[in-house]
């Protein structure tokens, strides 16, 4: 059936990435506690700086919560309103490629439940906030920014039998825009209806399928946002701003508009920026960011 016969498919395309400048996306809990996940020893030091950007300028956060593997004590001195919560997640089999990667999408998808307030906001460890994030949230929404590329395309290469059955018939898989899980924000409320089923349904599909490509948590929130019916809302381009991607491999100033800068290495010209945020920054090229966040265990091992 063409999909604009399709009922299901209307309702959902009419329900997914919904400009925030729509007044009936805007709701009244604004964001409470800012949540940063972070898995293994070498990914400390950028979520403590992630932590410190948080402290310094979203400042009417209530809180910020480093969600980790680590102990507490391995993070030393923290920066303000910031606490850390330690999670014990279970490891992959030996065999498998991704034991690192698949540890940090365990820790990821419990993350936001760690945090005490109403309006939750969930960032990567390698995205600093160089504002306050200004979102008004209501239930039944999810508030992100948005990338291109079909999720279901992980799937394309996989057996029959390794796809688990929710994916043929869903919807958000195989639209091209899709939330970046880099940066999302909702209720308590929604968040309490996504993280378990998020889990699950991570677990379910890459148990199926092989090791070839690293685990991926952004295809199964693509299926459960159809599942549970939820409105996904786009923040824009500067919520989610791609440091490297945009002035990677050059000296240029961040622009003030951004929100929240997502990746830029190396990490100490970020010190540069709270020095003075109008000089110009030198961050490395986006090939350099996709060589060192998806590397197999063994060629971690090999750096």
């Amino acid at each position: 059936m063409l999909n604009f016969l399709n009922p299901r498919y209307r309702h959902i395309r009419a329900s997914h990435n919904l400009p925030y400048s729509l007044k009936e996306v805007q709701g009244s809990v604004p964001v409470t506690s800012v949540v940063i996940p972070c898995t293994g020893a070498d990914y400390i030091e950028e979520a403590l700086l992630s932590a410190d950007f948080a402290a310094r300028f979203a400042t009417q956060a209530e809180e910020i919560v480093i969600v980790s593997d680590q102990p507490a004590d391995a993070f030393g001195s923290l920066p303000a309103k910031t606490r850390v919560a330690t999670l014990d997640v279970p490891q992959r089999e030996e065999h498998y490629r991704y034991k690192q990667i698949y540890r940090s999408r365990l820790i990821k998808l419990q993350a936001p439940l760690q945090a005490k307030g109403d309006g939750i906001l969930m960032i990567d460890s390698d995205l600093n906030l160089l504002k306050m994030p200004e979102i008004m949230m209501k239930p039944g929404h999810l508030y992100s920014s948005f990338r291109q590329g079909k999720m279901i395309a992980k799937l394309a290469d996989a057996p029959q039998e390794a796809i688990p059955a929710y994916y043929p018939h869903s919807i958000r898989p195989y639209l091209v825009d899709h939330v970046n899980g880099a940066y999302l924000a909702a209720t308590r409320e929604v968040w309490q209806r996504i993280s378990p089923l998020w889990l699950t349904l991570f677990n379910d599909t890459w148990h199926l399928m092989n090791d070839s490509q690293p685990p991926t948590d952004q295809l199964p929130l693509a299926v459960l946002l159809d599942m549970l019916d939820i409105k996904t809302v786009n923040l824009g381009e500067w919520a989610n701003w791609p440091v490297s991607k945009k002035i990677g491999g050059q000296s240029a100033v961040i622009p003030a508009e951004v929100v929240g800068a997502h990746g830029g290495f190396p990490l100490s010209e970020w010190q540069k920026y709270l020095a003075d945020p109008q000089q110009p920054l030198h961050f490395k090229g986006q090939d350099y960011t996709r060589k060192v966040r998806y590397l197999t265990d063994e060629e971690k091992k090999q750096r």
